[in-house]
């Protein structure tokens, strides 16, 4: 017996297998439809994917009525999402074990193709994103490394925007100051498309006043424009501008006694940490379809970014400049059963200060595979690039490193029977070490880094009925050199060995016309093997900032045809605080626990209204970078009114 009958046979003894793929709930639309993957150039069903993924759609992220980006993938998703000390505007995201210290640099964002992450350790910037423009997330876990190259190892998140067609408005008011405003307006014809949009979003702080009159507030504007043009014979050109604009503060850190007694407290006495960010994004794209096997497609783009800290600690600001550029050329074979996805990309990033300028360039070559055969689909794929760093001072002896690196994945899908596939992947990535690894504490250069490498298994299902829609995934992933900072030495370096391992379950679940939910669970272990720092003291020992257990747990109910409520809980587990590598310290990460309810009434097909409570409960968290170094993030009710109307 094969082993995809002997598959078959254990799941018919587990599973009931109804007939169809696809539901509707009365008028919140909860399709159990498989989704199609534009990422690593899939261009299939998730279902028939060879890899570990979650999709969000369009009416996934409408019925959550979360007020951000951060907010959704917080609530929704088995991502862990945490301010970064304390910086609501920019979030950390850590995927797979990688943790809330770093592991946002262990995962890709892109939105609408163009990569998001930086060459320093500071995090990728979501808030320039209005989660009312979003028309899909698709996070792809255990894979990428071949598409994206570095920084892939735990996986990549993609966001598309949609195309708008109608003329739409909103404005939010909500308590501690929040005040929200959105407009979008879209043209789409035969040969010529427009869209614009413009989103406004202000608060007015969680915390006391600082020593300068100000609490922890903040404000942002992004402006957007997307012009396409349909030339002849299927040849399409794409061009994007968006300019966003940032300021903010965020509070000093407390100790625990005072975070237990007020998490809204200066602590310090010191004025609160303000940033100021610009960013402008330019893109052009073209793709043609030369003939009926080949398309080429050419995507350029260009950051221009400058941003400016002033600390707690400081009276005088810091100031960074960064430039970077992209292109990307690909080039797409389909023959019968076979494509073909073959590219070259660039980036080139750099990074200038008060005293230095530090370059990083990426040059990518990379070929995937794709052959179906009955109802199975295989993949295979490989990826050479090169990483060139240069550290100019303004004054003093210039540096360069290099390093070449590969990745690959070969995986494949098959289905068992007409509602149930399993697949199964092999995936090597790397990082790159970020620019920030190469300086000590106080700025001077401490030298290059070796890059980290991981190996990734999954091993996963997804099965889809008339009335529910199931994905699981067991993987394990072998690293070696693990990027970390070792706070007893003030240096970065690298872990020797370590490793990780997790299940990750998700269910929606139609209970009648009325009801249904949505769970997202994952289970993570990370494991350091091996580290000569700190003699050994660190082997065996848990990665910091590894929850356990990871829980989004939501229920829809119709009220009628024009009335839906949404009940979100989630719920991610204590772990070791951010510096704790040898497991050691007194006080640990606590635990995080939002619940969330959401109203949303449409009047007719062009009003609606929204009324939102976040964190009903007052549960208070905040990172723990040592003991009592605690940055407060979250303890009060948020409440939200939304109003948008289409024209």
């Amino acid at each position: 017996m094969t082993i995809k009958n002997i598959l078959a046979a254990i799941l018919v003894l587990v599973i009931q297998i109804p007939n169809t793929a696809n539901a509707l709930i009365g008028p919140i639309i909860i399709s159990l439809k498989p989704t199609n993957i534009a990422s690593n150039y899939f261009n299939e069903v998730d279902t028939s994917a060879p890899f570990s993924s979650e999709i969000y759609t369009e009416s996934d992220i409408n019925n959550s009525n979360s007020s951000n980006i951060y907010d959704f993938l917080t609530q929704n998703t088995s991502l862990n999402v945490a301010p970064a000390n304390g910086n609501r505007f920019t979030q950390k995201i850590a995927a797979r074990g990688y943790g809330l210290t770093d592991g946002y640099q262990n995962i890709v964002i892109t939105l609408n193709g163009i990569r998001l992450n930086n060459i320093d350790t500071s995090a990728q910037e979501l808030n320039v994103i209005d989660i009312n423009n979003i028309e899909k997330i698709e996070i792809i876990k255990g894979s990428g490394s071949v598409i994206y190259g570095d920084s892939a190892m735990a996986g990549a998140i993609h966001i598309y925007t949609k195309k708008n067609t109608e003329t739409q408005l909103l404005t939010a008011v909500g308590n501690y100051g929040l005040e929200q405003s959105a407009m979008s307006f879209g043209l789409n014809q035969e040969k010529f498309g427009l869209n614009l949009s413009l989103d406004n979003l202000k608060h007015g702080g969680y915390s006391v006043m600082d020593p300068s009159g100000n609490k922890d507030k903040g404000e942002q504007t992004n402006k957007n424009i997307g012009i396409v043009f349909n030339i002849y014979n299927g040849t399409e050109l794409q061009l994007g501008y968006s300019r966003n604009n940032l300021n903010n503060r965020y509070p000093n850190y407390l100790t625990y006694s005072q975070f237990k007694e007020n998490p809204a407290q200066n602590s310090t006495g010191r004025k609160y940490t303000f940033r100021e960010a610009k960013s402008t994004t330019s893109s052009f794209k073209v793709k043609s379809q030369l003939n009926d096997s080949l398309l080429l497609s050419f995507h350029t783009s260009k950051i221009i970014k400058d941003s400016q800290n002033t600390y707690y600690y400081s009276s005088s600001p810091t100031k960074n400049d960064y430039d970077y550029r992209s292109n990307d050329l690909l080039m797409t074979y389909e023959n019968g059963n076979l494509k073909i996805d073959s590219g070259i990309t660039t980036f080139n990033g750099s990074r200038k200060g008060s005293s230095d300028t530090t370059t990083k360039e990426n040059t990518g070559l990379f070929t995937q595979f794709q052959y179906n055969q009955n109802d199975t689909i295989f993949t295979a794929g490989v990826r050479n690039e090169s990483v060139d760093y240069a550290y100019k001072p303004n004054s003093g002896s210039h540096k360069s490193g290099s390093h070449h690196l590969n990745a690959f994945d070969i995986g494949f899908n098959t289905n068992l029977n007409y509602s149930t596939s399993v697949f199964s992947n092999i995936n090597l990535a790397f990082q790159a070490p970020l620019i920030d690894r190469f300086f000590k504490w106080d700025g001077s250069f401490n030298g290059f880094m070796n890059p980290s490498k991981s190996r990734t298994i999954n091993v996963g299902l997804n099965h889809l009925t008339d009335k529910t829609k199931t994905k699981a995934t067991f993987f394990r992933s072998n690293l070696t050199d693990e990027m970390y900072y070792y706070s007893d030495g003030y240096k970065n370096t690298n872990l020797d060995k370590t490793h990780k391992y997790g299940l990750e379950l998700q269910n929606k679940y139609i209970v009648n016309p009325k009801w249904s939910t949505n769970v997202n669970y994952a289970y993570t272990v990370a494991k350091i093997d091996e580290e000569n720092e700190a003699s050994g003291a660190y082997n065996g020992k848990t990665l910091p900032m590894t929850s356990k257990h990871n829980v989004s747990a939501s229920a829809i109910y119709s009220i009628n045809d024009n009335a839906n409520l949404m009940l979100t809980q989630k719920y991610r587990s204590k772990a070791f605080s951010e510096e704790d590598f040898a497991n050691s310290k007194s006080q640990r990460q606590k635990t995080y626990s939002s619940t969330n309810i959401n109203f949303s009434y449409r009047a007719n097909d062009n009003l609606e209204f929204k009324f939102d409570i976040e964190n009903l409960f007052k549960n208070s968290y905040g990172t723990w970078l040592r003991d009592d170094v605690i940055y407060p993030s979250n303890s009060t009710r948020n409440i939200k009114a939304e109003l948008s109307y289409k024209f």
